[in-house]
């Protein structure tokens, strides 16, 4: 069942071999005239391993969270020369991004569909579900909430975690965590400039006490979007991305602390053809959104803590033009105004309760409470609005059953007014019989409800005159839930001395009742799909001297369907949505001078794109950064060359959207 991670191991073409055999070369140089690293006894490493907070709302080593996480740092984000979350997730094993939706917004997936919306994976920046439920739901515009330069770091679970964070959380988690406002003082300010009509301008100001602190962060981004190809050519893509952040984090005393976020998001961008497809002429479309969040958390005891978190967003989509094509017959829908206009409103709160019972138990008990709704006369015309409401019950119990072995249980009861209540559980033992390596093996089942949009959409337009109806979807309100269930083996390597981490994860993943579309007119959405990934994939990281960083990812995976293709018309898409092999290789190094240096290489076999009608394509990316720090005044600055893609252009995402070389120049300046 897991042929395809070793058959996939076992290839490596000359392009691969090409460059990790530049990478060992050059880091042996590196390490030839520097001072070897000190040796670290297993508990000073083991004390730096890595806690994390989005797989069971433990906080929990690395080595004993259930599940495998991929962590990119802060200095990792900064030497990357990524402008955006979702250039950054290419390295993350099993993980597939683009830009190609015509610059609106990123789509990221991991083990599914590159499709428009891309909508199986839960994103949460600092613990708010960035989730919208617009047409298919997606968490791309979500993903553009925080500027790279006020995150400090992402975590990312490979793998279904819906126990712990809902029905969004049906195949992995992306836990973006912002600064502490505390480690922010003084001002920053960068600029980007480069080719393809990059323009980048941004800037934050933090200040305060101990006892209340405050960073305002605001920037801007922009660039001509892709090369369009075929029936796009001729197309604009020029897009700006403008954002406004606040973050606080106020102590109400020796154990209580009020955090508080608030953001306003605009994206601009130019859409559509100048000729050749009156459907869909060159437009101006913008989306945006606003959010606050607050979450007060209190120490009750030294075993007992408790959290509440509230959160509002609005989001706000306007996308209209006239129709200028006829229809069936002669005259029947010319001049039809087709509109995407929508307002989402989304409204969450959360009570969440840890108890520590003793060194070897603890656990966490919660609830939520919440609210979507979306208005929206295209999407839904008989109704205008429809309100989903969700009610769930989480809890996870981490027990040390010996000092060798931990287990981690936890379920979500999560119920709707759009299908009927599920319960999602899950569970993982660890087996660490050396400090250093632990071995895992579990279980999860998880399920998506579906998107407003899918379940109830009446997507209708009209004449100029109100007449003419022209149904483009129509949901039944009768979808159920998809359903996974996934079986997971695992191996982390964490090993002293020799600055060496690596995790390598087998997988079997089962979806059934997954929702499709029709081929019929008017479209609709139907529980057809029924496939199975299996795989395997290895996150590794070497640090063999303190100025050098390498990073090896690998993925394979087969997926195979378990009904005729004939049944649904997403077939050949569901059976290649993960590429058969993905790699990425990283190098950052730190060297004399106050330079330092970059390279990122990233590739993918037999892949299916948004438009892919029975073929499959091959990517390879390479990335390169070259900075240097000074001094410019009393300020630290650093100019940094990025020139990313140096191989030949590639269609991203989209056969008509092409990724082409781009160099670009930064200035960053801190006070």
């Amino acid at each position: 069942m897991l042929s395809a991670a070793v058959w996939g191991w076992s290839r490596m073409n000359v392009s691969r071999i090409g460059w990790i055999g530049f990478v060992a070369g050059l880091v042996g140089s590196v390490s030839a005239q520097a001072n070897p690293a000190s040796a670290l006894t297993e508990q000073e490493f083991l004390g730096e391993m890595p806690v994390v907070i989005s797989v069971s709302r433990l906080a929990q080593r690395l080595d004993e969270t259930p599940g495998a996480v991929t962590i990119l740092d802060r200095d990792f984000i900064r030497m990357s020369g990524a402008r955006d979350v979702a250039d950054l997730l290419r390295v993350v094993p099993g993980f597939q991004t683009t830009n190609s939706f015509e610059t609106d917004a990123p789509i990221v997936t991991y083990h599914g569909r590159v499709d428009d919306w891309a909508n199986r994976v839960q994103v949460m920046v600092d613990g708010r579900s960035v989730y919208s439920g617009l047409l298919q739901g997606s968490a791309g515009l979500g993903l553009e909430t925080l500027a790279l330069a006020d995150i400090e770091r992402i975590e990312v679970l490979r793998g279904s975690n819906s126990a712990a964070y809902g029905a969004r959380a049906f195949l992995g988690v992306i836990n973006i965590v912002s600064r502490d406002p505390r480690q922010t003082f003084g001002t920053q300010a960068q600029a980007t400039v480069g080719q393809n009509g990059v323009a980048d301008l941004g800037g934050s100001v933090g200040w305060g006490e101990d006892s209340a602190v405050f960073r305002v962060s605001v920037d801007s981004r922009g660039d001509d979007g892709l090369r369009k190809t075929g029936s796009a050519a001729g197309s604009s893509g020029k897009s700006r991305v403008n954002r406004a952040n606040l973050a606080g984090a106020l102590s109400l005393g020796s154990a209580t602390e009020l955090s508080l976020h608030a953001g306003l998001l605009d994206i601009a961008a130019y859409r559509g053809t100048l000729i050749g497809d009156v459907g869909n002429p060159q437009r101006m479309r913008f989306m945006g959104s606003g959010y606050v969040q607050g979450e007060w958390a209190r120490a009750l005891s030294a075993d007992e803590d408790l959290k509440v978190e509230l959160s509002y967003t609005r989001i706000e989509n306007k996308d209209s033009y006239i129709y200028q094509s006829d229809g069936p017959a002669p005259g029947t829908y010319r001049g039809i105004r087709i509109s995407l206009d929508a307002v989402e409103q989304n409204a969450a709160a959360s009570l969440q309760y840890i108890r520590r019972y003793s060194n070897d138990v603890r656990m966490v008990l919660g609830t939520e409470l919440r609210s979507e709704r979306i208005d929206s006369r295209s999407e839904f015309d008989r109704a205008g609005n429809v309100e989903t409401d969700f009610t769930r019950i989480f809890g996870n119990l981490e027990w040390r059953i010996h000092p060798q072995w931990l287990l981690n249980a936890g379920a979500m009861l999560e119920d709707s007014n759009a299908v009927d209540a599920t319960l999602a559980p899950r569970w993982m033992l660890n087996w660490t019989p050396l400090r250093g390596h632990t071995f895992r093996a579990g279980s999860s089942t998880a399920f998506r409800t579906p998107s407003a949009y899918e379940n109830f959409a009446d997507s209708a337009f009209y004449d100029i005159n109100g007449q003419n109806r022209l149904s483009a979807v129509v949901g039944s309100g009768q979808l159920r839930p998809e359903r996974i269930v996934a079986r997971e083996l695992g191996y982390l390597f964490y090993l002293a001395g020799r600055t060496l981490t690596g995790d390598v994860r087998l997988f079997d993943e089962h979806i059934s009742d997954g929702i499709a579309t029709t081929a019929s007119t008017p479209t609709a959405f139907v529980n057809s799909e029924d496939y199975r990934i299996t795989g395997g994939e290895l996150d590794l990281v070497w640090r063999p001297h303190p100025a050098v960083r390498v990073g090896l990812s690998h993925a394979a995976a087969e997926v195979q369907i378990n009904q005729s293709p004939n049944l649904y018309p997403t077939a050949f898409t569901t059976q290649y949505a993960v590429p058969k092999t993905s790699d990425a290789l990283s190098l950052m190094l730190n060297l004399p001078g106050g330079y330092s240096a970059s390279l990122i290489y990233s590739q993918a076999e037999r892949l299916a794109l948004m438009s892919a009608v029975g073929k499959t394509i091959n990517i390879e990316r390479t990335d390169v950064r070259l900075a240097k720090n000074f001094r410019l005044g009393k300020s630290k600055a650093e100019l940094a060359l990025t020139v990313q893609n140096l191989n030949n252009p590639y269609p991203d995402g989209d056969r008509k959207f092409y990724f082409d070389s781009r160099a670009m120049v930064t200035l960053r300046v801190e006070n």
